[in-house]
């Protein structure tokens, strides 16, 4: 062991076994575990209630891990993260500060200028990877491009070599003395008083903590994997691993969950066992997703405010404050819908499908922002993840090449009938329509009216009519698809198309080609270092020739992309995909591109999200129960 001091800087990575940053620096010296707390960086991306809380007591636990290995956590609350490291550096006389990657825009931002002031103080700085298979800047088509399709991205990734598990050296972490201005958990202020009733109803289905994921991670191999591929579309019960926050949390390594899963399908391909070896295929391509979901923002950073396909930013999205707060709250009037929107509020947590369906809808059936549905999702979940939450709005909303078609509008009482036949999950969260029978409890507004009154439901009184008709819902979008193309012609029409981000096109490509930076390293980093991705920019165009493309050549493009599932109508990812479930903050952006949502529903001064607040009571009530039994 050598004779560093080194500060072991926590963030999304809460957990002892396989962290790389913890295990470099217990192997040269003495450790100084910190964790900071810095609201004034989390900005429009402050934590929702339900993630906060899981953070909580997520902190506690490794707290307690460190302490029988002979460290403890320092948390500090501050406005300035840099001014934090510095003043632990000072205290122990630091010779270096470690910590893993992360992958949004704003932390790739902001770890860059840490980086670079704290060398300049002289302190070395050491980064890792502790939350991927592979590193996003190690994956490139063969012209050197970034992916821009999940397909050959994942094809590529299961080519390559995996890092190694990291380990603690020994049982025991020598830790570097030093005083700093430490607090307590409660003094960081991650749930107000006004909040523990509620969020002491999670505690009843979660159970935070790295040292509780090898319980969960190995029941669900162990018992629930083998069935993966039929159970995974069944909304509700078990049909899911539940993974998604530990490993949004760092308190699983996804290197880990990989090699384990991977093992299991090694031996039942031995044994012959082609439904484990299907299960497993599946359940590694949701790990997959998440993975391009970290791809994706490295290379593509604009798509937290922007479509990756550079058509859709002149799409006629209706800001229509009351279609979001009737979708927020589950009063559509269509019930799959609704359940879903009522058990997101109760619980923190809903199934990878209904995800699909409720975002479908938003976007698809009311034409609600994409941004809007994202940041809510960020607000209620408790694996709220940038990076999935971008990447599956993105591909709800027809982003993305391989994403769902922009004209695609899926009936919600036909899902309903696929995913929930019996209407169990409905009667769950819906209790208006505990009575209703299977054959109509998806589409109420078709029942007669003697089951109605039989099953106690009057539409408009206890239980609304549909927001929306499907006909005119379907005939609504194809006007704003329409309208977009205009939109888009005119303005390239006029020359007043804005600059974009997209620098680089190629003659069939409507999104941009990003090349890796290839500049040596500095002194002070290796090869583990983070890196930066640069927007290629060719000498020889000039810049008002970067974004000539017609509709018809984006169209043509999507439509190629899409031609593998033109006979289901479904995409290669559509049953894996969503904002966060199954693989699993952020700074107000720079960019004069911000977006923003009704002023009912923005975040207040104190940063603070207010938009769960004004959901009805009856609502939130009654969930909260429904979580409890």
């Amino acid at each position: 062991m050598g004779m560093n001091k080194t500060i072991v800087w926590f963030r999304r990575d809460l957990r002892i076994e396989d962290n790389p940053a913890l295990a470099a620096a217990a192997r040269e010296g003495s450790v100084f575990p910190v964790y900071i707390w810095c609201p004034k960086d989390e900005g429009q991306f402050y934590p929702g209630r339900v993630s906060r809380w899981w953070l909580k007591h997520s902190l506690a636990q490794l707290d307690n891990s460190l302490k029988s290995l002979g460290a403890e956590l320092v948390l500090i609350k501050t406005d300035s993260t840099l001014e934090a490291l510095l003043e632990c550096a000072n205290a122990i006389q630091a010779t270096k500060v470690v910590f893993n990657h992360l992958y949004d825009p704003v932390s790739l931002v902001r770890d860059h200028n840490i980086k670079e002031k704290l060398v300049k103080h002289g302190i070395g700085v050491q980064s890792y990877n502790g939350d991927l298979l592979f590193e996003p800047w190690n994956i490139y088509d063969e012209s050197g491009h970034a992916f821009t399709a999940f397909d050959p991205f994942w094809n590529k990734c299961l080519q390559m070599q995996m890092q190694a598990l990291s380990s603690i050296p020994s049982c025991q972490l020598n830790l570097a003395e030093g005083k700093v201005g430490k607090c307590s958990i409660e003094e960081l202020g991650l749930e107000d008083e006004s909040e523990k009733s509620s969020n002491a109803l999670l505690g009843r289905a979660w159970y935070p903590g790295w040292n509780k994921t090898e319980k969960a991670l190995r029941e669900f191999v162990e018992q629930h994997l083998l069935h993966y591929s039929k159970k995974r579309l069944k909304v509700g019960g078990d049909s899911t691993s539940l993974l998604s926050p530990y490993i949004h949390f760092g308190e699983l390594s996804v290197r880990k969950v990989f090699q384990l899963v991977r093992a299991k399908q090694i031996l039942w391909a031995n044994e012959g066992n082609n439904a484990g070896e299907e299960s497993v295929t599946l359940f590694l391509r949701a790990i997959g997703l998440r993975e391009y979901s970290r791809y994706v923002c490295f290379n593509f950073p604009f798509t937290l405010e922007k479509p990756l396909l550079g058509n859709l930013a002149y799409f006629p999205w209706e800001t229509d404050p009351d279609k979001f707060k009737a979708w927020r709250q589950g009063r559509t009037g269509y019930p799959l819908v609704d359940a879903g929107m009522r058990e997101l509020w109760a619980t923190g947590w809903i199934h990878n499908k209904i995800r699909v369906i409720v975002s479908s809808f938003a976007v698809k059936m009311l034409l609600i922002p994409w941004r809007w549905g994202m940041k809510y999702f960020w607000d209620t979940l408790l694996d709220a993840d940038l990076e999935s939450d971008i990447l599956g709005w993105q591909y709800i909303s027809g982003c993305l090449p391989d994403g769902h078609k922009l004209e695609r509008l899926d009936d919600p009482a036909i899902h309903g009938a696929k995913f929930d036949p019996e209407g169990e999950y409905v009667r769950q969260w819906l209790p208006e329509l505990a009575r209703m029978p299977a054959e109509w409890i998806h589409h109420p507004w078709n029942a007669p009216l003697t089951v109605l009154r039989a099953s106690g439901v009057e539409l408009g009184q206890n239980y609304p009519k549909p927001i929306i008709d499907i006909d005119v819902a379907r005939e609504q979008l194809t006007e704003a698809i329409f309208k977009m193309w205009e939109n888009e012609a005119a303005s390239k029409g006029s020359g007043s198309e804005g600059r974009h981000e997209v620098v680089d096109e190629s003659e069939n490509l409507a999104i941009p080609k990003v090349f890796l930076k290839n500049k040596a390293p500095p002194a002070n980093s290796s090869s583990n270092d983070q890196k930066v991705p640069t927007l290629h920019q060719p000498q020889n165009d000039p810049p008002n020739r970067k974004r000539l493309k017609c509709s018809a050549e984006i169209n043509h493009k999507q439509n190629s992309s899409q031609n593998h599932s033109k006979d289901t109508g479904v995409s290669s990812i559509d049953q894996e995909v969503s904002s966060t479930a199954e693989s699993s903050c952020m700074r107000q952006s720079s960019s004069t591109h911000s977006f923003s949502v009704p002023q009912q529903c923005s975040s207040s001064s104190n940063m603070r999200c207010s938009w769960q607040d004004q959901l009805d009571m009856e609502t939130s009530s009654s969930k909260d129960g429904a979580l409890g039994g």
